[in-house]
Parts: structure tokens; sequence; C-alpha cells
């Protein structure tokens, strides 16, 4: 039945060159889509992600990492008291504009950390250290931002905020969901950029390490008590909160997931015309195969293989496409992850809602009478 079910999906050349193309763009689509949807969650996520910590304080009621509000940065003290705790780190976040050679201004995100344990700083470096934002002014940038910043050379002056800063090094894989550049500066350098907060010694978050991380829920709930006008959070529920508040209440990952869903439904509604089609046009040869004894299930395999070679072909011919427009699309400043699991489980839906598609086939076929065959 397999060998017999080949030949019909390849019987029609025509058809079966329009049910790819189709196919093949729904798979696109939805394989891209999701792509830069999990990439720009993990944009929004990667600072939390890669800092180290177990915990983090936060003001009360934080969305998410690129928007805080400040508190006095002294309730890191408290926190270095306890045994359980083998570092806690202020960290600063505002934002300002960084002013361009050609006169223009960018906006960017500014991360202040200590630069002798540089915990929210840069954890990837294309060139220099994280630390080597101490020592004055001085500022770290992502090499992605070349594309707004312009040329991006080692000791080059800038001004941010209306004030000189250096560019003492680049890092790499630093990014935003909001796609703003990330300037990085020591932590003193970000406070006095801040307004109000040089005054107070203010911080955004502090990172905490424990000596014993899967303690970390329970030493959250033992601290919420002494740290009432803040949040404190696991690592684990602060990615989920990032990205809970850029999928719903931002609207837009809501979009990102609309649309590869309707790539979905393209693909299905695709494969299931052809399939069908293929089905009513060889109404004759299924009579006579059920006249000959074979089974509905023989039948069924015979059309739920047509439906899954459309799908295999042109979810095979969309991900080398996928993989090739990555590098375009990522140098217009998006952020595509693909990898295998994706993959899989793109294909995995992909053949089951194609298998699903070929359901009006399949009742069709169990309808048909046999001897429909002795009557033309």
């Amino acid at each position: 039945m397999i060998w017999l079910a080949t030949r019909l999906a390849f019987h029609n050349r025509t058809r079966l060159l329009v049910t790819l193309f189709g196919v093949v763009f729904s798979a696109y689509l939805t394989l891209t889509e999701t792509a830069l949807y999990i990439g720009m969650m993990e944009n929004a996520t990667s600072i939390i992600r890669h800092s180290g910590a177990d915990l983090w304080v936060a003001s009360k009621g934080i969305q998410n990492f690129d928007f805080a509000k400040t508190f006095p940065d002294d309730r890191a003290k408290l926190l270095i008291r306890s045994r359980e705790v083998l570092w806690a780190k202020p960290i600063m976040l505002s934002w300002g504009f960084l002013k361009l050679p050609g006169g223009a201004q960018e906006l960017v995100e500014i991360i202040g950390y200590d630069p002798a344990a540089p915990v929210g700083g840069p954890w990837e470096m294309a060139s220099g250290a994280a630390g080597d934002v101490g020592g004055g002014a001085n500022m770290i940038v992502d090499e992605s931002a070349r594309q707004r910043l312009g040329d991006l050379r080692l000791g080059s002056l800038w001004e941010l905020n209306d004030r000189e800063i250096k560019l003492a090094a680049l890092s790499r894989s630093a990014k935003t969901f909001t796609t703003a550049p990330i300037v990085f500066v020591s932590y003193g350098l970000a406070q006095e950029m801040t307004p109000n907060a040089s005054r107070r010694a203010d911080a955004a978050y502090i990172a905490v390490k424990l000596r014993k991380p899967q303690d970390a829920e329970r030493f959250a709930e033992t601290i919420r008590g002494d740290l009432k006008d803040n949040e404190v959070l696991t690592t684990e529920a602060f990615v989920e909160r990032t990205i809970l508040y850029w999928t719903v209440q931002t609207g837009m990952g809501a979009a990102f997931c609309l649309t590869a869903l309707l790539g979905l439904v393209v693909g299905a509604g695709i494969i299931g015309q052809t399939v069908f089609a293929n089905t009513m046009e060889h109404l004759g040869e299924f009579a006579t195969l059920k006249a000959m004894g074979a089974t509905g299930r023989d039948l069924n395999t015979l059309i739920l293989v047509q439906a899954a070679i459309d799908a295999a072909i042109g979810f095979g011919v969309a991900v080398p496409l996928a993989l090739l427009s990555k590098s375009p699309l990522e140098r217009t400043g998006v952020t595509l992850t693909v990898d295998m699991r994706l993959i899989a489980f793109l294909f995995t839906t992909t053949l089951a809602i194609a298998l699903a598609a070929a359901y009006f086939s399949i009742r069709r076929v169990q309808r048909l009478d046999p001897a429909t065959i002795f009557r033309s």
C-alpha cells in the first residue's frame, strides 16, 4: 500500500508541485515566525539567564527586566549577612541617548554592574573583557549594534547622556526584545547617569547567588518578610514573568503565534485539498481495491501516506530555506533561534495536521460502495 500511495502522490506532477509550493511556504512561515518569537524571548531574558544568579530582588510589581524602578541598594548588605548567600550584587538599569558621530541620537539601554564581579554584565566578548568598564567613563557595546550606531572602533569617544565616554570593548549576543542597543557601564557611572539615583545610591536589581541553588524558592519565601517593598523572584520565575509580559500584555507574542498558526492552517488546507482531489480522481481504483478485499485499514494507509509524503517533502525543503535566510534576517537586527528540537517539534506538528487534513478523504473512501465499479 505504501508503494501504491507513493505512485498516487507522484502521479500528477503539476498538482504535486503546486501542493509542495504551498506546503513549503506555510512550513517556512511557521518555522521562521516560531524561531523569531523564541529568539526575541531569549533576547528579553538574556541578562537574567546569563547572570549566574539564583534570585532577583526587584521593585514591587516588576513585570519584565527592561523596565525597572529603583530602590536603595543597601539591601544587598542585608542579604549578604545570611550564611546561605554566596554573593549579592546590585545592578543598575536606565535608558539614555547615545550621540552618534553624525549628530543624531540613538535610544539605548544602560546597564551598570560591578567591574570587579561582572554580574549583569556581558557574558561573551567579541573584544576586550567585561571588566574594561572600570577605571573611568568607559562603556561596552554589543557588536550587533553596528547597524544602528555605525563604526564601533575601540578607544573612540562618544557622548552618552551628554557625558563623554570611551568605547572600551565589544560584547557579543547581548540584545534586547526592544532591539535598542545595550550599553554596559560601571555601576557607579550608571548611577551618575540616572536622575536622583546617585543621591540615594539606588539599584534597579540585586542579583543573589546562593550556596545551595536548590533552596532558592525556600530562601526567597524567607526573605520576602524582610523585603516587603520588593519582589523576590527566582531566576526561573523572573524569566517566566518577562516572557509572559512580552507575549500577552504587549500583544506582540500573540501576533507571532497567530502568524505561525496561520501557516499551519494554510499547509493543512493545501494538503487536505490535494489528497481529496487525488482520492476523487481515483475513486474507481479505490472501489476496485475494496472489491478485491482491501480492508478499511489498507485504504486509510493509502490516503495517510500521501498526506505524509506531501508534508515531509514540503517541510524538508522549508528547513534549508529557513536556515539559509537566518543570517540575512539577523542582519536586520532580529534573532532567529533554530535548533533540532524546534525542527523536530514543528515537523511532528506539521505531519499530525497533514494527517488530520486527510480526514475527509478517508471518510469518502470508507463510504465507497465496491459495487460502483460494476455499474460503470
